[in-house]
């Protein structure tokens, strides 16, 4: 197909028409030697890449053959270079690169083509941290499995692919990460830096090692090499090289110059090997390593306590630590969603859920530091699975997430719908199999003081408080109260008996009439959120607005003047009180939150009896029509949102939790003689030709 497409472009009149920008943001640097089929193809995907910066297009001909020239020929708008010798790969980028004109430099392999947003992510990479000194691609073979994503150089100079023969997609491959170096199949990084620090080293001419190299030379000034997997080249293997044993002689010598030139460095670098790949694959090995579970992607937008689980998976990457998140529940995600709520840094396991769980842990048996376990449920399948693998974890640091008490709810719950209350003697039982959930780990954290004091009860020694991390905003707290009307509800109404669910049917049905017939007809309610019930019917009254799931809160926490908890069932505390509290909306709460919150005599939300339908309308009533109650209400929740949801706190307390797992592993690892001795292999094997690099 690719001669086809050559022989009709050779024998036609057309040309073909390449960026030349004046001042381009990108100089693609491409080296050619024969193979002008599959130029052919590189071209025309930048072509096709084109509108993601400015370009030009510098290429070097190291003597190709007549149909080179004559496709070259063919070419508008590209920078040529002819060289009368064969250069080599080496030499010729440099030569490139001394009369490119762009700000940053691509190196692209000519038998490659590159996918579509390649060169956007990976200019948005580079520029995304001032130590990002280049960054590469996920390399793709004809077969459409993987030959790499980022590279590995071992102790003893030889290098490794990870990840070849993988599905490109899987989740391993799917988040950005700091390697060793990239492959100069697809290299970007800054002109002046490239030039600054001499080019490639023509130690290694005519090729290969050369990108292990100056990707080395960036590490040693405090840069990172960065695999970026939003960047993808489908690459066909070894045919920029004259023959492959060719290539393979060139690899062996270059190793030998750079095992003397790095020598000390690589004594920093772990042992080849099936067993080191998993740690190997990041070039910050010895960073904290952190396996989060939770039901699923947390996703802030869908409450129930992800916007929390959102909080610490970000402050925990803040920190430097190797996050990965695993999803339990089977639900389809996309990764443009995922990462829109999540860091790219973050590796997410979606597609293993509760089935592939005891396959995990026996991958990644030893290669976690920290194991965090969100719900009780999933307490309950982590506990099942590692009483199975006991050895999967041992050295890890181990903490029950207790999002909520869910035996509290559960029993509210009985007493609301059912009209009847547990006896004393069952709700100590239910409330004591909870707490027995969570005697497999080290640590609980409880989200509030209350909640932890149950733990404590329980026989649970070390339970720590991780609440909420929000900050005032004060840009929607500035519209005043004149300016402002209507109730809202903000909470995901999913299944039919949630919290939610109840809260707002019990309001609109019991409370809303009162409140109409006081406000008048012109206040609205209304409800934003997840709609999923199939109760929602209901809610269909006059003066009810049901807005469905909104993106962005902060308009209407500007322009409503009433925000609504009326709960009778809940555990945990509610992030969305908090939320509406933290963009200064004051707050009608039932007594049962407020407990919760610990906001029952502080002024920072007016209070309600609990299931008490006119107590909930008149205290309602009076902080929609008393302007100075609502000022005061609005001053009070500002400050006690400073004292409660305290980044400050909220960092701290995972910073300790971070400390404690590093002393813990490092202190089980020193018993075994070897960091690396537990680690086992992961999807993610080693390249077929250990200790040959093989991308060109």
């Amino acid at each position: 197909m690719a001669n086809t497409q050559l022989q009709a472009l050779l024998t036609s009149e057309n040309r073909l028409l390449l960026p030349d920008q004046p001042t381009p943001e990108v100089s693609i640097i491409l080296v050619l030697y024969n193979q002008p089929h599959l130029t052919l193809a590189c071209l025309r995907s930048i072509q096709a890449c084109s509108s993601e910066a400015t370009l030009e297009l510098v290429i070097v001909d190291n003597a190709s053959d007549l149909e080179t020239k004559q496709l070259l020929n063919r070419c508008e708008g590209a920078r040529v270079l002819f060289n009368d010798d064969n250069l080599g790969f080496l030499r010729a980028c440099n030569q490139a690169a001394a009369i490119a004109r762009g700000k940053n430099l691509l190196f692209l392999n000519n038998d490659a083509t590159l996918l579509p947003g390649s060169i956007q992510a990976a200019l948005d990479t580079l520029h995304s941290a001032a130590d990002v000194g280049a960054v590469g691609a996920k390399i793709l073979l004809l077969d459409g499995s993987l030959q790499e994503s980022g590279s590995i150089v071992w102790s003893d100079g030889s290098c490794a692919g990870y990840g070849r023969g993988d599905p490109p997609n899987a989740p391993q491959h799917m988040f950005r990460r700091n390697v060793d170096f990239c492959s100069g199949a697809f290299l970007l990084t800054a002109r002046d830096r490239f030039l600054e620090g001499g080019g490639f080293d023509e130690a290694y001419a005519p090729a290969y090692y050369e990108e292990v190299d100056y990707c080395m030379r960036l590490a040693q000034q405090g840069l990172r090499t960065v695999y970026e997997p939003r960047c993808a080249i489908l690459h066909y293997e070894f045919a920029s090289s004259a023959k492959a044993s060719e290539a393979i002689s060139f690899q062996i010598e270059n190793r030998r110059v750079f095992v003397e030139r790095w020598h000390a460095t690589l004594t920093n670098q772990l042992a080849p090997g099936a067993d080191s790949m998993l740690l190997a694959r990041s070039s910050d090995h010895a960073a904290t390593r952190v396996l989060f579970i939770d039901d699923r992607v947390p996703h802030p937008g869908l409450g129930q306590g992800f916007p929390r689980a959102n909080s610490m998976v970000r402050v925990l990457n803040d920190m430097g630590a190797k996050l990965t998140f695993y999803p339990i529940d089977p639900i389809e995600e996309t990764w443009p969603l995922i990462y829109a709520d999540l860091p790219r840094t973050v590796e997410v396991m979606i597609g293993h859920g509760r089935e592939g769980l005891d396959q995990f842990f026996a991958q990644r048996a030893g290669y976690y530091d920290l194991i965090i376990v969100s719900r009780p449920h999933n307490a309950g399948f982590v506990r099942e699975a590692l009483a199975k693998l006991p050895d999967a974890v041992r050295g890890a640091l181990i903490a029950y997430d207790a999002e909520a008490l869910f035996a509290i709810r559960e029993i509210l719950k009985k007493q609301v719908l059912n009209a009847s209350q547990m006896r004393p003697d069952e709700q100590t039982d239910l409330i004591r199999r909870e707490l027995q959930i969570a005697d497999f780990a080290n640590v609980v954290l409880a989200v509030s003081e209350a909640e932890r004091q149950h733990f404590l009860d329980g026989g649970i020694h070390d339970v720590r408080v991780l609440g909420h991390m929000l900050e005032p905003d004060l840009e929607p707290a500035r519209t005043p109260f004149v300016e402002r009307k209507n109730l809202l509800f903000v909470g995901a109404i999913t299944s039919d008996d949630a919290p939610n669910t109840d809260a707002i049917l019990w309001f609109v049905e019991h409370v809303w009439p009162i409140l109409r017939s006081r406000l008048g007809a012109e206040v609205q309610l209304q409800i934003a959120g997840i709609l999923g019930s199939a109760r929602i019917s209901a809610l269909a009254q006059e003066g009810v607005e049901l807005l469905g799931f909104v993106d962005d809160l902060r308009p209407l926490y500007a322009k409503t003047r009433v925000f609504i908890a009326p709960h009778r069932y809940a555990g945990g505390i509610p992030y969305k009180v908090h939320e509406a509290a933290q963009h200064g909306l004051p707050a009608l709460v039932s007594s049962l939150i407020a407990t919760q919150l610990g906001w029952e005599n502080n002024g920072a939300a007016i209070v309600a009896a609990t299931n008490n339908a006119a107590d909930c309308a008149n205290a309602c009533a009076e902080l929609y029509q008393n302007q100075r109650l609502w000022e005061q209400t609005q001053q009070a929740m500002l400050l006690q949102i400073r004292k409660d949801c305290s980044p400050t706190l909220f960092t701290d307390t995972l910073a300790k939790l971070l400390a404690a797992a590093r002393d813990k592993s490092t202190a089980y690892r020193a018993t075994q003689g070897t960091i690396t001795s537990s680690v086992r292999a992961s999807s993610g094997r080693q390249d077929r030709s250990r200790g040959i690099h093989s991308a060109k």
